[in-house]
């Protein structure tokens, strides 16, 4: 990462009109820069959300590379990864490319080879397996809350649309599986805050506004 660092500050100083990539985040020593972010949106199953802005999924997928790094810097030393492991990240990248041709095509746009390819995905691929690994949660979800969920948040929902709710009976099991979701993802969200407390983390991405 040092060597990195004094390339890119001789690139500064050369003369001419030459591009630079920008630094996006450094988390230690380690560096995140637009190129990266550029690169997850294209190849990673990223979604744009309702209204969301080109800015805001910048900062979206930055925060992802943040997390994918503060886990590799964590466990990087305790798991191997398997080609199993790297299949599990790239059948969701090769699904949204559509073939292994238009895989391919994107790669070379970004003039990555198949083993830059490898090299830029394997801090994601650490993440979901330590994810899998480490972080299994069974949480339980009372029926109390589902039924709560269904009179406040379900049928009301159904009203507003004029659409007749199902039955509690009915519902139970979809909700229940939005509850525990929910949880999982702020039980998540709480453990690799943790983690990232622990890290020297600089965000040099600013926003416009």
């Amino acid at each position: 990462m040092i060597a990195k660092a004094l390339f890119t500050l001789f690139v500064l100083l050369q003369p001419g009109p030459i591009l630079v990539d920008k630094i996006a985040a450094i988390v230690n020593d380690e560096i995140i820069t637009i190129h990266d972010i550029e690169r997850a949106i294209a190849l990673f199953p990223v979604l744009r959300q309702k209204n969301e802005t080109e800015e805001n999924i910048y900062f979206r997928v930055l925060s992802d590379l943040i997390n994918y790094k503060v886990i590799f810097l964590e466990f990087s030393d305790e798991f191997n990864l398997s080609e199993e492991d790297f299949e599990q990240v790239q059948t969701p990248i090769l699904k949204k490319a559509g073939s292994m041709e238009k895989l391919l095509a994107v790669l070379n746009n970004f003039t990555m080879s198949w083993s830059d390819f490898q090299n830029f995905i394997r801090e994601k691929v650490l993440y979901e397996k330590v994810l899998r690994e480490k972080f299994q949660l069974e949480i339980t979800i009372p029926f109390n809350e589902i039924e709560n969920f269904y009179n406040d948040d379900y049928v009301p929902s159904q009203q507003r649309l004029g659409l007749a709710p199902q039955t509690l009976v009915e519902m139970a099991p979809v909700i229940e599986k939005y509850l525990r979701q929910l949880k999982t993802e702020e039980q998540l969200s709480a453990w690799l805050n943790d983690l990232r407390a622990n890290d020297k983390i600089e965000i040099k991405l600013r926003s416009r506004q």
